[in-house]
């Protein structure tokens, strides 16, 4: 590694947040954000939880560089579990720069007793997966990303399961609408995805969120009311599917969670309401609808077979700095 790169904190002026959020975008040109997104975020950081963030640079003669952004933050309620995130200028991978971020984390956390430390990667960032499985992390989940071309998508092959849909009697309807219908929508809603949530694999054991954890989704500067859809059996709700509109790109929109109560599958439920999804996406002019999946998830199955394309996963690496309890 050369010794002219040096770690210091970010120290949340607006340079730093300039400086880092150019980075990001420069490493990830698909998922762009801003510097008012950064800020809204850790603004409405609890203070109560820990969380770090490092700038790595590069210091010559009478210029600076900043070649990564870095972060470590305590990730659950039950101490000692730490996530790590670290992205670097490709121009300077291979140099050591990552394995000298990763070091300083974990001395910044030693004095923690950590048990266990994760990261997410990109299966395309090769070198770091390597790193990180020499530091004895191992991967335990995949998650399956996918994009669809909405400029070319035709709904006509998929008419019957629309059609299956409404002859059960459901009705999909948008939150905007929903909120003029119920005033107890919230918690219904809220007890519909978190039922649903609760029968997805995750990286870890799945913790319901909090009701007021939940409401914040609708105060994010990305969340659409007539972007978000209901599946309802009567006054039942049933289904979900929700879109955000992406920070910066805006022909692109992110299909965040899509889901059916387990009662109600196999009914074409999930392929109408994903279907109005994708309408709602062609109809404000969106080129590109991505979506995630953890890879044994049924509704990964369902994109591939509406014309999603497979995009590079993201894969979740985990070390046990101590034994887990039995």
């Amino acid at each position: 590694m050369k010794q002219n790169f040096t770690i210091r904190p970010f120290d949340y002026s607006d340079f730093d947040y300039e400086a880092a959020v150019k980075l990001m975008n420069q490493i990830w040109p698909d998922d762009p954000s801003t510097v008012e997104t950064w800020k809204e975020g850790d603004k409405g950081h609890d203070p109560d939880d820990f969380k770090l963030r490092f700038i790595g640079e590069i210091k010559q003669e009478n210029t600076t560089q900043i070649v990564a952004v870095a972060s470590i933050n305590e990730w659950s309620k039950r101490p000692g579990k730490f996530s790590l995130d670290l992205d670097i200028d490709p121009a300077f991978e291979g140099q050591g720069f990552d394995e000298a971020l990763y070091n300083h984390l974990v001395k910044v956390v030693e004095d923690k007793n950590p048990v266990k430390l994760k990261m997410w990667i990109r299966e395309d960032k090769t070198h770091r997966i390597e790193l990180f499985q020499q530091k004895g992390f191992k991967e335990s989940l995949r998650s399956l990303n996918s994009e669809l071309d909405l400029l070319s998508f035709e709904f006509a092959p998929f008419a019957k399961y629309v059609d299956k849909a409404t002859a059960a009697g459901i009705e999909i309807i948008s939150l905007e609408e929903l909120q003029t219908r119920d005033s107890d929508w919230m918690q219904k809603l809220y007890d519909l995805e978190m039922t649903i949530a609760s029968g997805i694999r995750y990286a870890e054991a799945f913790t319901p969120m909090g009701l007021e954890e939940f409401a914040k989704e609708f105060k994010q500067t990305n969340f659409r009311a007539d972007a978000w859809f209901i599946a309802l059996d009567g006054n039942d709700y049933v289904g979900t599917c929700s879109i955000y509109t992406e920070e910066v790109l805006e022909d692109k929109l992110s299909q965040s969670f899509t889901g059916v109560l387990p009662s109600h599958r196999r009914r074409g439920i999930g392929t109408a309401i994903k279907l109005k999804s994708i309408a709602f996406a062609k109809a404000i002019g969106a080129k590109v609808l991505e979506t995630s999946n953890e890879e044994n998830n049924p509704m990964y199955t369902l994109n591939i077979k509406l014309g999603f394309k497979p995009a590079p996963a993201w894969l979740h690496f985990q070390k046990f700095c101590k034994e887990p309890a039995t």
